[in-house]
């Protein structure tokens, strides 16, 4: 224990030795002159500046859900229909979860399905969204008899603009 303190305080006093020596090559001005070129005068700035307000952006999120065999979970806009929309995250467990997707309704009646482990897919902020479901598929899938329900999880982000 004794040669440990002794390692520290030798370790010390080289910092501290250190410090003033690179203070004596180096040595720190007190006062600094600032040119008169980077003065600004705020006077000026305040007519200038205009500031715009962001879109609002909306948030639909699910964490965790869960469900049992197949499901369909709509999404609801604010406002009549959505655009900008960016989709953040969409992860589904359970028995052949791969089957569960994200359904997007565009305005002009085309239809986009994105499969589980999509991340920031971003769609052009021109088209508009009308419709937006989360579907959900967990079976045992069986060739003779029917096929039995079994549960599973959707986790989901989406971002997107309302349009009133």
């Amino acid at each position: 224990m004794i040669k440990s303190w002794q390692s520290f305080v030798l370790g010390a006093v080289i910092m501290l030795l250190a410090v003033l020596a690179m203070n004596m090559v180096y040595p720190v001005t007190e006062k600094q002159v600032i040119p008169e070129t980077a003065i600004i005068n705020t006077e000026d700035l305040a007519n200038k500046v205009t500031i715009t307000p962001l879109p609002t952006l909306r948030i639909i999120r699910g964490n965790q859900v869960p469900f049992e065999g197949k499901v369909e979970l709509r999404q609801v806009f604010a406002g009549r229909a959505g655009r900008d929309i960016t989709i953040v995250n969409f992860q589904a467990a359970g028995e052949h979860a791969d089957k569960s997707l994200i359904k997007i309704v565009w305005e002009n009646g085309e239809v986009e399905k994105l499969a589980p482990g999509t991340v920031n897919k971003t769609f052009s902020p021109d088209r508009r969204a009308v419709e937006i479901a989360v579907i959900g598929y967990s079976m045992h899938e069986r060739p003779i008899f029917r096929d039995a329900s079994r549960k599973g999880t959707l986790t989901w982000e989406i971002r997107y603009e309302p349009i009133d």
